[in-house]
């Protein structure tokens, strides 16, 4: 008991400072990247600092996997440089019974970032960036320009452009999709720029149109436009986005989503690649900690790392965070192959789990030796 509550002890304080560390660069570092624009708006402080206290739960959800592999880095790099987990090996004790408690941690950090991503997150989130749009962006029926817009409309078609400008009925770097009935991609429509023309629908100009093949994964007719039309009957005003995120939705909340979009015949797959990553990414915490305890556990009493066996602590730590950045680009792969139709989206989030699963059981296996 005494050796448990020491071990949390000397994990929760690097735990602490980390994240309080990380708080305060994200949050300092966002201020500064839209100072001009909070300016220019004229927001008033109050209004900024609630944004900023707003979107912190979904920054930290995100960097805390970071703050539990430099904890767990650093405390049992502290103890092995110390020559603590050599004394209590030359005592008898299992450093099994060194890792267990940084374990129970892991795990009950999990279950909090699942709950706290499933409740507090997606509210604070929602919040934050309606409160950023309405004072910002100046969001509502009345602003004349979007950007960046994805918009489901009929007969299973998905529209997405670079600016939409509702005054002069026009839109930008235009792509119109149109998928089957099993979801398969049927035809891309893809044109500089579209307008609508009163009474006959959309116009786009200089672009291409590509048919594919009956499970939409090959292309197998081309043509180039100058002029094009399609039946598509929503007026620019009927194109304005939704602004909804999956980060902005709880687990039930965003099934549901995907389930209106499945109704449209809209494959719904970025959705269901974030639903069933709510689930996968609270695991960061424990397998993070069995690819980063292990290398601690190579850190000589002296710290000096000499010799192929051990490495300095500062060495330790970059290696340690090296493997942490190497997990989050393997949860974007797997997202990008569940996105892409490569992978089932509920394997593709859990590629990066797997992945660091084994090789953490690996490394963990050679602790004893």
């Amino acid at each position: 008991m005494i050796l448990k509550r020491y071990v949390a002890r000397e994990f929760v304080k690097p735990f602490l400072f980390s994240m309080l560390a990380f708080a305060l660069v994200i949050q300092t570092g966002h201020l500064f990247d839209r100072l001009q624009v909070f300016m220019r708006n004229e927001v008033p402080f109050r209004v900024i600092a609630v944004y900023l206290i707003a979107m912190l739960p979904l920054w930290l959800i995100q960097a805390l996997p970071v703050c539990t592999l430099i904890a767990g880095v650093i405390s049992v790099g502290n103890m092995s440089r110390f020559g603590e987990i050599l004394c209590l090996k030359s005592s008898g004790v299992s450093p099994w019974k060194v890792l267990v408690p940084f374990f129970w941690i892991a795990a009950g950090l999990t279950v909090l970032t699942f709950i706290l991503g499933d409740t507090l997150m997606p509210r604070a989130t929602f919040y934050g960036r309606s409160l950023y749009r309405r004072t910002v962006d100046k969001a509502g029926l009345q602003k004349p320009v979007w950007t960046d817009i994805i918009v489901l409309a009929r007969d299973r078609r998905r529209i997405s452009a670079k600016k939409l400008d509702l005054a002069r009925g026009e839109m930008e770097t235009v792509s119109v999709e149109e998928f089957g009935d099993r979801f398969n991609l049927r035809q891309a429509l893809n044109a500089r720029r579209a307008e609508w023309k009163e009474g006959s629908g959309w116009v786009f100009y200089d672009g291409v149109v590509r048919l594919f093949s009956r499970q939409g994964d090959e292309i197998i007719e081309e043509e180039s436009f100058a002029a094009a039309r399609l039946p598509i009957t929503e007026a620019p005003g009927d194109l304005v986005p939704l602004q909804v995120k999956p980060e902005e939705l709880s687990l039930a909340e965003l099934k549901n989503y995907i389930a209106r979009i499945n109704g449209l015949g809209i494959p719904a797959l970025r959705e269901q690649v974030h639903y069933y990553l709510k689930f996968a990414f609270p695991f960061t915490h424990i397998l993070v900690l069995a690819i980063g305890i292990p290398i601690a556990f190579r850190t000589t009493p002296s710290g000096g790392g000499h010799g192929r066996a051990g490495f300095g602590r500062m060495r330790s730590l970059a290696l340690a965070l090296a493997v942490g950045l190497a997990y989050f680009l393997l949860i974007a792969f797997g997202e990008a192959l569940g996105e892409s139709r490569k992978v089932a989206p509920w394997a593709a989030v859990w590629i990066a789990n797997a992945v660091f699963a084994v090789a953490g059981l690996f490394l963990l296996k050679r602790i004893n030796g």
